[in-house]
């Protein structure tokens, strides 16, 4: 049994090592990685929808319905058209279209002991502005003087251990492996993609305060990521090694799931990310060891999210969600984030879950985050945007 459960987990490992391309929506991170995370708006904390749940709360494995073993199979598109307004008119990025995608496999070792897996696209942004974005820089050729084209991916890789002490406390411990992905484009510079690795770690404990209510409670540490190291060029500095160094920020969750009958059930989820502390300014070091400060200027965000799952008939679930998060980009920094529109706030989601037996099931999501904009407070510069996001998962549970 143990042999075959091995041969499974490295099979799994195969197919989840898959790399996505995604763009975000709660500053720079994602909602979620499956079809169900997104179809709940991101309220998993508490009672957790699929395998994947490890990535945001480690002891979500040990929530789950499988006796033996469970696998969960996700991809998705999302639409987010971007523009930016300036001095000398409107351009709409080139790239609209990315891939998301979120896999896991979990195994129940005793009837305390589970073990699971999973890996997912957490964050990212990226954009494609052609030439007429900014006014001229004469440092460098036109037209390419002018676009500005980023892309940014962190896959998060996460092998997790949880402990059901008893039929009401699950703990959860997790180790998080990243793989961070970079391109920068300005008319101050070019960096072209290059890859990072970091490491954290995650805890969370799920509650049953009693048959109806649960509680749910997860940390995620800082993912302190690599150096990055770029064989790029600038008009001031030249052709050469340039350095920046740009981590994953820590994160806080809560949520309260409330059974009101077999039938309806209701998640609320809160969540704040520590964007200041990573995100508020980078220093990109150029071949001769000067600086060019990065001033993002991000603020923390707090993310609030509800859920809710109807069944109507046996086999069949109906969920809804809501998010928000106010943009962690002020007014004042809007000239610094031209490449990193993360502004949206407010998304809705559906979704619909059929299980076509005891062993399989599938679910289809669609969430809109609305259309919103920043303003300069000190250039005509505006950054707006919205997105469609569809998935698709498959569920098994053995």
């Amino acid at each position: 049994m143990r042999r075959v459960l091995m041969k499974k987990l490295l099979t799994s490992l195969i197919i989840i090592l898959s790399i996505s391309t995604v763009f975000a929506t709660d500053g720079d991170q994602m909602i979620g990685v499956t079809a169900l995370q997104w179809a709940r708006g991101g309220a998993i904390v508490a009672s957790p929808v699929d395998i994947p749940s490890i990535i945001y709360n480690p002891a979500a494995i040990g929530e789950l319905p499988f006796k033996n073993l469970g696998f969960d199979l996700s991809l998705g598109v999302l639409n987010p058209p971007r523009k930016i307004t300036s001095m000398v008119g409107t351009t709409e990025s080139n790239s609209n279209l990315y891939l998301g995608m979120g896999n896991g496999f979990g195994a129940r070792f005793s009837d305390k002991i589970l073990i699971g897996i999973a890996a997912g696209g957490v964050a990212g942004m990226g954009v494609d502005f052609p030439s007429t974005t900014l006014p001229d820089n004469p440092g460098t050729p036109f037209a390419e003087n002018t676009s500005i084209v980023t892309k940014k991916g962190l896959l998060k890789i996460v092998p997790t251990i949880a402990y059901k002490a008893n039929e009401k406390l699950t703990i959860g411990v997790s180790l998080q492996i990243g793989q961070q992905s970079l391109a920068l484009k300005t008319p101050g510079f070019t960096l072209p993609q290059t890859e990072a690795y970091g490491f954290g770690g995650a805890i969370g404990v799920i509650y049953h305060l009693n048959n109806k209510i649960q509680a749910g409670l997860s940390y995620i540490s800082k993912m302190d990521v690599s150096e990055y190291s770029f064989n790029g060029t600038s008009p001031s500095a030249g052709e050469g090694e340039y350095k920046l160094d740009m981590d994953s920020p820590q994160s806080v969750a809560f949520g309260l799931a409330l059974k009101l009958n077999m039938k309806l059930m209701i998640e609320t989820d809160v969540k704040w990310y520590n964007f200041s502390d990573v995100m508020d300014r980078a220093d990109l070091i150029t071949p001769s060891g000067n600086v060019i400060p990065l001033n993002f200027g991000w603020d923390d965000q707090m993310v609030y999210a509800i859920g809710v799952n109807v069944k109507p008939k046996p086999g069949m679930c109906i969920k809804v969600g809501y998010n928000y998060g106010a943009t962690p980009i002020g007014s004042e920094d809007v000239d610094s984030n031209l490449g990193s529109i993360a502004v949206m706030e407010h998304h809705i989601s559906i979704g619909i879950t059929k299980k076509w037996n005891a062993k399989c099931a599938s679910t289809l999501s669609f969430t809109h985050g609305f259309h919103n904009e920043v303003q300069s407070s000190a250039t005509p510069n505006k950054i707006e945007a919205e997105q469609n996001i569809a998935f698709f998962q498959l569920s098994f549970r053995l």
